[in-house]
């Protein structure tokens, strides 16, 4: 049955303008006209159109409302008048003809409504009721746990429904979509593989390729993604994805005449401009990126996203020139200052001009607790400890809740040697944000220091089991147990899921491969080894690592490497390390 029958809202619009006529003409008849003939009640259809046209007008002032924002003459108590009429109007429909597209209209209606998601979610299970596993509803459903960051929860509904309805390719596309984006790349995979060959979509191939991608499985990334493009050439998230899968591969040829074909359709895609100045810092060209950064968007985000790749690539100047774009536009923001306290700290090594530049935040400004953290290390940088305390002091006093100042005066004790100091300044932000977990992690890693890692472990145990995904403590129980030549099956476990975490960690990847040679799966072991010191280059007791297990592996030359290494950068332990180098 259609929804509304529309001859008859003709019909129904004819009668209401004759009536108006009717009353006017009565009025201006005067006393000696004929009384006017009683409305007749409107045909069930008619009341139907009726309420829509009237539901429609409703919204179309609430939508005109919400896009003059300020502007708007109408008033909130006026919008909130006019949502409860167009609510009351769709709920009369609703009883008449329901339909899956009017309670996607009505979540709609409360999706930014102040009573939250949830009265939205109310509509969309009331249509479900009536129209069981239906799949504009279920998919709605899904997506507003997904807008409320319940990942879990959208996964379950898709789930659910596809176990009763395996054939369809639409909602098993959605739910790869949603593993994805939830960080469940093999589980993605193995849903969008489901989807016949022949059948995937543009969308299907992008999602295949951002999975395999973040899996390490390169090629078929690459594969994957051109067959995307190939299907919609205008696709610029896909073409983005497949320019950083050709960057990662490196191939930057390809990866930069991706970039630059797509500044060349449109320059709305701010993501590409910065791929490409990231692509040029790295090929040693900041001309070019410097040009690409100043001819690109004006915005804050923009500049502050390529004032840091050039600030991590190590040009300085580069970044400075960038960032000055932010004076442009009358009152400068705080993260101007900071961001050129950084420079001057970093690039020019002058902590005198970082600190007044950091005196320029101002105490009102979301910064101003970043700023005073900054300023306390580079005030214990320069020996300044009392004053750097003093600084710890004060973040404390104006922002007792914020667990940073807590940690920044335990920091600052335990460069002093003061241990007790460090345990009692963590102690005292515990009393106050009980079972923090950064402030636990940190009271911890004191107690390691202090020779007593039972209490260290009994709080990290504590803490993996009540943050399950906090890769350091994860990282920290893992280790140990390696350390320590105990319960090393658990140990792997807990590691894994640490760089799962934070793939790019450099300790965390030492941590995978010293539980895999305290298993004596070497192989493992030199594979990860070698992943830790790419990326973490100086540190010595990775090094220490890599000369231990390539010296298992019989690779005299890579352990003799190892050590050296590990001297150079001043291994703590030094005698045992130039023992094992005589040992070769």
């Amino acid at each position: 049955m259609k929804l509304f029958s529309r001859p008859d809202s003709h019909t129904a619009l004819a009668a209401l303008a004759l009536l108006a006529l009717l009353t006017v003409a009565g009025c201006a008849a005067g006393r000696n006209a004929a009384e006017p003939m009683p409305a007749q009640p409107m045909t069930e259809s008619a009341q139907l159109d009726y309420d829509y046209l009237v539901y429609q007008d409703l919204l179309h002032q609430l939508q005109r409302h919400a896009q003059e924002g300020g502007r708007s003459a109408m008033t909130n108590k006026e919008a909130a008048e006019i949502h409860a009429r167009a609510a009351a109007a769709l709920d009369r429909i609703l009883a008449q003809a329901p339909s899956p597209q009017l309670y996607v209209e009505k979540a709609g209606l409360y999706w930014n409504h102040p009573d939250g998601t949830g009265r939205s979610r109310a509509a969309l299970k009331e249509g479900l009721d009536k129209f069981p596993d239906n799949r504009l509803l279920t998919l709605y459903l899904a997506n507003s746990y997904v807008a409320d960051h319940r990942a879990n929860d959208a996964i379950s509904i898709m789930d659910g429904f596809l176990a009763r309805h395996p054939d369809d390719l639409e909602a098993r596309e959605r739910l790869g979509q949603m593993l994805m984006d939830a960080g469940q790349d093999a589980r993605a995979l193995d849903v969008l593989k489901q989807i016949p060959e022949k059948k995937r979509s543009a969308d299907a191939l992008y999602a295949m390729g951002r999975v395999q991608g973040n899996l390490g499985m390169r090629n078929a990334a690459i594969a994957n993604l051109k067959k995307a493009v190939a299907m919609d050439p205008e696709f610029t998230e896909a073409l983005v994805e497949l320019a950083y899968q050709y960057e990662l591969a490196k191939d930057y040829v390809a990866a930069e005449d991706i970039y630059g074909s797509i500044l060349e359709q449109s320059d709305s895609f701010p993501e590409a401009r910065l791929r490409l100045i990231n692509l040029n810092l790295k090929l040693n060209d900041p001309g070019k990126a410097l040009d690409l950064a100043l001819s690109g968007p004006p915005s804050k985000s923009f500049i502050l996203d390529a004032v840091l790749m050039f600030i991590n690539e190590g040009f300085f100047a580069q970044g400075s020139t960038v960032l000055d774009m932010l004076t442009s536009g009358g009152t400068v923001p705080a993260e101007y200052y900071f961001y050129k306290a950084v420079i001057a700290d970093e690039g020019e090594n002058d902590p005198a001009k970082a600190l007044s530049y950091l005196g320029e935040v101002k105490e009102t400004d979301r910064l101003y607790p970043h700023a005073l953290r900054f300023k306390a290390q580079l005030l214990a940088a320069q020996g300044k400890e009392s004053e750097a305390l003093a600084v710890a002091a004060k973040g404390k006093k104006l922002f007792p809740k914020a667990e940073i100042f807590y940690i920044l005066e335990a920091g600052l004790r335990r460069q002093t040697g003061d241990l007790p100091g460090a345990e009692a300044s963590l102690k005292e932000g515990l009393s106050l944000l009980e079972n923090d977990p950064e402030l636990t992690y940190e009271l911890a890693m004191v107690y390691e220091a202090m020779g007593r890692r039972s209490e260290g472990m009994a709080l990290m145990e504590t803490l993996i089991r009540t943050h399950t995904d906090h890769a350091n403590a994860l990282n920290y129980v893992g280790y140990t147990l390696a350390e320590e030549n105990r319960e090393l099956d658990r140990a792997l476990v807990l590691v894994t899921k640490a760089s799962s975490l934070d793939p790019e960690n450099g300790y965390i990847l030492d941590s995978v491969a010293w539980v895999h040679f305290k298993k004596r799966d070497l192989e493992k072991a030199w594979e990860y080894i070698g992943y830790a010191v790419d990326v973490i280059e100086k540190d010595p007791t990775i090094w220490e690592h890599y000369g231990d297990i390539a010296a298992a592996l019989g690779k005299t030359k890579e352990a003799r490497k190892g050590y050296n290494f590990s001297l150079k950068y001043h291994s703590p332990h030094s005698d045992e390390v130039r023992e094992k180098l005589k040992k070769l």
